[in-house]
């Protein structure tokens, strides 16, 4: 049996990525906790975007008219797919970055790694953001709203061209409530073996997502008792289509009733 890989973990932060990574190492993956490099596909094509924009004008006796934007992009992607895979040398292995960048690189990844397998880590707004602004307490109020909303946003609008059995979508409170439904869910996404499902079980319930106080990656919160009430206005603006989208409740329940996962019985 052959487990899939690579394995690219995105996300926001804040959301179990770091435990997912945990996880998968655990069970014979190699990698790195983070990466954070394979993002920067985005960046570049950014700056290629802002070059053409200012200097492409038709004219044929200027170099820069001559050459396709798009193929620069995917060579510059190809080099730094590379030089990733050098320094993952052993299979199977896996990447995680978390930021809305890393999702939008998802194209350029799939022609170096057309195999390529993507678990997206989510979790509720509301915890998310009580949760980045004790970790990440430089960042305000409306930037976290905003970061959250960009990060599902962006993946809602990258999973539509993906084949659907490329890509497994996990959330926090499943690796927390549900151990063992996680662990068969991850098991069948990436070909695992049954010690290797039944070990992935035994981390998840062993080992809590980072908390930033103790408790905190599995404490729930109905909106209407955080913040004020200006706050829980700026929250609605901004994450509020994603919550629905994603069928997240603003109550203690966590999801719409449709989306409900039961708990298992320690």
């Amino acid at each position: 049996m052959t487990n899939r890989f690579p394995v690219f973990i995105v996300g926001s932060p804040r959301s179990g990525t770091s435990a997912m990574v945990s996880a998968l190492l655990g069970v014979g993956y190699n990698g790195f906790l983070e990466g954070n490099f394979l993002s920067l596909i985005s960046a570049v094509n950014e700056a290629v975007d802002r070059h053409f924009a200012i200097f492409s004008n038709g004219n044929p006796y200027t170099m820069v008219n001559l050459i396709d934007p798009a193929a620069v992009k995917s060579s510059i992607a190809a080099v730094l797919a590379s030089r990733a895979a050098e320094l993952n040398p052993t299979a199977p292995w896996l990447d995680k970055s978390g930021n809305p960048q890393m999702i939008e690189a998802i194209p350029y990844l799939l022609e170096t790694w057309p195999e390529a397998m993507f678990i997206f880590s989510k979790r509720r707004g509301i915890e998310n953001i009580v949760s980045r602004l004790k970790k990440f307490p430089a960042h305000n109020f409306e930037y976290h709203c905003k970061d959250w909303a960009r990060v599902m946003r962006t993946w809602r609008e990258a999973r539509t061209k993906l084949d659907p059995l490329s890509f497994l979508e996990m959330d926090q409170q499943t690796l927390i409530t549900a151990p063992t439904t996680a662990s068969i869910k991850l098991a069948n996404f990436l070909n695992l073996s049954d010690t290797q499902r039944d070990a992935l079980g035994s981390i998840f319930a062993k080992k809590r997502p980072q908390q930033t106080s103790d408790g905190s990656a599995s404490r729930v919160y109905a909106l209407d008792t955080l913040w004020t009430e200006p706050h829980r206005a700026i929250f609605q603006n901004i994450c509020g289509p994603e919550m629905e989208a994603f069928g997240y409740s603003n109550d203690e329940s966590y999801r719409n009733e449709v989306e409900q996962i039961a708990p298992e019985t320690p």
